[in-house]
């Protein structure tokens, strides 16, 4: 079982991007049979305050959710991450498991709680995504949050860069890189798809 664990402040385009990356799992890089009894992939969503990938959504797409993922099963955290993720294992065993944390957690410690405790997890990424347009504001705000957010992630993804002059987003690029230099990092606009490569990189690369 494939996990990959998404973080970033609460507005960062979360769940857009988690939409793109599922319907790319499951369509162009799953080994299991669509007519297969067990999805390739669950979302586990565990938002705040915030629209998350729910019915709503999906109905407003104008898409169900086994449409959609070919079937994806989402469900919503209500218990404690392990023992929900163990059970998602023994119960229906997907290739890929993608976690939306809250817009406040520390993707970081989610992470290790899922190294210790969870059982047959293959891989686990941590991919953060960082607000481009608020990047200078929120900052200034919280940026204890911002770091801790950022720090370890394996992937940070620099969203919404269409809002932003081409020196600004540099300038936000070069502050997120003295957080964390060993992150794979990617600028994507929240207005465009984003490129399947990126997918790609994301999900089969090693440190």
């Amino acid at each position: 079982m494939n996990v990959l664990l998404f973080g970033g402040f609460l507005g960062s385009g979360k769940t857009s991007i988690i939409l793109q990356v599922a319907r790319y799992l499951v369509e162009g890089f799953s080994t299991r049979q669509l007519d297969s009894d067990k999805p390739s992939l669950v979302i586990i969503e565990n938002e705040v305050g915030e629209a998350g990938i729910d019915d709503k959504i999906l109905k407003a797409e104008g898409l169900s959710v086994r449409e959609l993922f070919a079937g994806c099963i989402c469900c919503t955290l209500n218990a404690e991450l392990t023992v929900c993720l163990n059970e998602i294992r023994e119960e229906l065993s997907p290739q890929w498991v993608i976690i939306e944390t809250t817009g406040m957690a520390f993707p970081h410690k989610i992470a290790e709680t899922i190294t210790k405790f969870g059982k047959g997890i293959d891989s686990l990424k941590t991919i953060v995504v960082a607000d481009a347009e608020r990047w200078d504001d929120l900052s200034m705000i919280m940026p204890g949050l911002l770091e801790e957010q950022i720090v370890k992630a394996n992937i940070i993804l620099l969203n919404k860069i269409d809002c932003l002059e081409p020196e600004q987003i540099s300038d936000v690029e070069e502050s997120i890189r003295r957080i964390n230099s060993n992150a794979l990092f990617y600028a994507i606009s929240a207005h465009d798809e984003v490129d399947p490569q990126i997918w790609r990189m994301a999900v089969t690369y090693s440190e």
